[in-house]
C-alpha cells in the first residue's frame, strides 16, 4: 500500500500565530519542529496499518520546512517550489490513499486558526456552486488520479469543512479555534497520539471515502483587491467576470488547477 501525505503548517498542533508561519522567525523554526513531530506520528500510524511506501509533500510556503533526517526508509519527501502539483506534488495513480495533515479552514471561516485559501490575496474560491478551501481543492487533485483522501488534521473548523466535502473522512482535531490567532491547543503527546491512531484507523477502515471529482466544473476565484485581480486576469486562459473575480475552465481539473496556481502567483506579483 502506497500512501501520499501533504503537510501544511497552519493546522499543525501548537500553531496559532502568524509569526509561527513566517519564514525566518524563531517561532517559525519551532513550528517546523512541531510540523515534523506531527508528520512522524502520522507516518508511524501508516506503517502500523501496513503502508509499504509513503510519499510526503512539504506543502507550506516554498516547501522547505521539513528536514529529511531520520525519515524511515519507506518514506520519500517532495520539497521545494515551484512544483507541478504544488501542495500535492507526488500524488499519482499508484497511491492507494491520501492524507492532508496540518491543514486550515478556507478564507473567511469564523473562529478558524490562520484561515486562508492558498494565498492571502484570495477572498474566496468556488467550484460550481460550492465554496471551497485547500482541503477540497487539493482532494480533487488526488481525485483526478482516483485517490481518496482518508485523513485530514487541523482545527475543529477545518474538520467541519472536510466533512462537508469528503463524507466519511477521518478527521483529527489537534486544536479548537477561538479566533484567527487564538486557539485551545491539545498537549503535544495527546495530539500526536491522536494523529498516530487516526492514521492507522483511517487506513484500516473497511471502506474509504469516494475520491473527490471536480472534473466538469468551473472555478471562480475572487481576490481581495482589484490590483490582484488585474494581475491574475493577465493569464490568457481565464475570463474576468468582475472587478475582483476571474473564472477558470479547462479540459480537465488538472488544467483548471494549474491555471488557478498561475493566477495566485500572478496576483502575488501585484504586491511588489
Amino acid at each position: 500500500m502506497k500512501v501520499f501525505i501533504s503537510v501544511d503548517l497552519e493546522g499543525i498542533s501548537g500553531v496559532f500565530a502568524e509569526e509561527q508561519t513566517t519564514r525566518g522567525t524563531e517561532a517559525c523554526g519551532t513550528a517546523k519542529e512541531y510540523m515534523r513531530a506531527d508528520l512522524d506520528a502520522v507516518i508511524e500510524g501508516c506503517l502500523s496499518a501496513g503502508a509499504a511506501e509513503i510519499v510526503v509533500a512539504d506543502g507550506h510556503d516554498q516547501g522547505a520546512n521539513l528536514r529529511f533526517d531520520a525519515l524511515p526508509a519507506a518514506v520519500s519527501l517532495s520539497s521545494g517550489s515551484p512544483s507541478t502539483l504544488s501542495m500535492m506534488q507526488g500524488v499519482d495513480s499508484g497511491c492507494s490513499a491520501a492524507m492532508l495533515i496540518g491543514y486550515h479552514a478556507r478564507a473567511g471561516t469564523q473562529g478558524a486558526v490562520l484561515d486562508h485559501t492558498y494565498s492571502y490575496d484570495v477572498q474566496s474560491v468556488r467550484v460550481g456552486d460550492c465554496e471551497v478551501g485547500e482541503v477540497a481543492i487539493n482532494a480533487a487533485v488526488a481525485g483526478v488520479f482516483g485517490v481518496p483522501v482518508v485523513l485530514v488534521s487541523g482545527d475543529d473548523k477545518l474538520a467541519a469543512e472536510a466533512h462537508d466535502h469528503i463524507p466519511g473522512v477521518e478527521c483529527v482535531v489537534v486544536k479548537d479555534g477561538v479566533m484567527r490567532t487564538a486557539a485551545r491547543l491539545l498537549a503535544p503527546e495527546a495530539a500526536r497520539a491522536a494523529l498516530r491512531d487516526g492514521a492507522q484507523r483511517a487506513l484500516s477502515a473497511p471502506a474509504w471515502p469516494t475520491p473527490l471529482d471536480f472534473a466538469a466544473q468551473t472555478m471562480c476565484v475572487t481576490f481581495r483587491r482589484t490590483a490582484a485581480c488585474d494581475a491574475a486576469a493577465r493569464c490568457p486562459t481565464v475570463r474576468r467576470v468582475g472587478g475582483y473575480t476571474v473564472e477558470i475552465s479547462g479540459h480537465d481539473y488538472l488544467e483548471v488547477f494549474d491555471t488557478f496556481l498561475t493566477c495566485v502567483a500572478l496576483a502575488r506579483l501585484a504586491d511588489h
